[in-house]
């Protein structure tokens, strides 16, 4: 690595499809206009240093990378270039995006970075999305990719992973109609989340796997609808996804009655959980019920320059 690169990516929000696309069915996932800022400069010292708005400074050696901790996934990254980083690195993060939030922040920074360290080290974004995947699952134990294929290419997207190993099937679509977002005012991991939900599924494997086999075709209903540039189609079908999030068992209370208060809105079009549930943020797309917070889209993925 030589000299300076910055590079920023945006958050993402999630339309529909989830939990059922970590199992191979397509999802719509739209990128926001928050962005992560990663600047990657040389060092020669053979330390990776990290420093961030969101914790404390970290010094490790690059011969010997931590696995956990606050920066996993800039390590995680920083670890698949270690061979190429022999001098070490200094990465800083600056962040639009509210970390408590959800907004796809782990994916934002983790293609950030991927993206600093590919092009100070000669490669191409071709492996951006791989590489972020590997990263995301080696962390998590599960994770889908489709807020990392938001980060990266930015704009509203048909996404689907299929389960035979092949690449990502990631695919433009219409811009939806405005979106808003509510937090709930708590947040379980992700990972969490998606660990409590495959435990639920042992003993009752055909029943949870009709389930999603419900919430795929629901999705690709929507996902056929938009590719028409048919949101107003869609709005009942996301309303119906919504339903059967609950059923999953990541809807509860407190977000039951924020969306219940949020659908008495006059031309509001849909409104439902964004990601994978048990608090965290509510979607609504349409005209903006009270307390939600616009969520304007981002058209431009990963952007890096010198």
């Amino acid at each position: 690595m030589s000299g300076l690169v910055i590079a920023t990516a945006p958050g993402s929000v999630m339309i529909t499809g989830e939990h059922a696309v970590v199992y191979g069915h397509p999802a719509l996932v739209a990128a926001i206009d928050q962005r992560v800022s990663v600047t990657g400069v040389h060092r020669t010292d053979g330390q990776l240093r990290i420093t961030s708005e969101i914790a404390k400074d970290a010094l490790y050696d690059l011969a010997d990378l931590p696995k956990d901790g606050p920066y996993r996934f800039i390590v995680a990254a920083v670890a698949k270039y270690a061979a190429d980083l022999a001098g070490g690195v200094s990465i800083d993060v600056k962040s639009q995006i509210n970390p408590t939030l959800g907004l796809g922040s782990s994916a934002a920074v983790t293609v950030a970075t991927l993206g600093v360290l590919a092009h100070t080290t000669g490669g191409t974004r071709d492996t951006i999305h791989a590489d972020a995947l590997s990263i995301v699952r080696n962390i998590q134990g599960r994770g889908s990719g489709a807020d990392l294929a938001a980060s990266l290419t930015g704009g509203c997207l048909a996404y689907q992973i299929p389960q035979n190993g092949q690449p990502a099937q990631i695919t433009p679509v219409f811009t939806p109609p405005a979106l808003g977002l509510k937090y709930t005012g708590y947040k379980t991991p992700t990972g969490e989340v998606l660990a409590k939900v495959a435990a639920s599924r042992l003993g009752r494997e055909e029943l949870v796997d009709a389930l999603y086999a419900e919430m795929g075709a629901n999705a690709s209903a929507t996902i056929a609808a938009v590719q028409r540039d048919a949101w107003h189609n869609a709005g009942p079908l996301m309303n119906a996804y919504q339903a059967l999030m609950g059923t999953l068992g990541v809807s509860d209370d407190t977000i039951d009655a924020i969306i219940a208060e949020a659908l008495t809105t006059p031309g509001l079009m849909a409104c439902k959980i964004s990601g994978s549930g048990l608090g965290d943020c509510v979607l609504s797309m349409g005209a903006r019920p009270e307390g939600f917070t616009p969520a304007p889209l981002a058209i431009e993925g990963l952007r890096i320059h010198d």
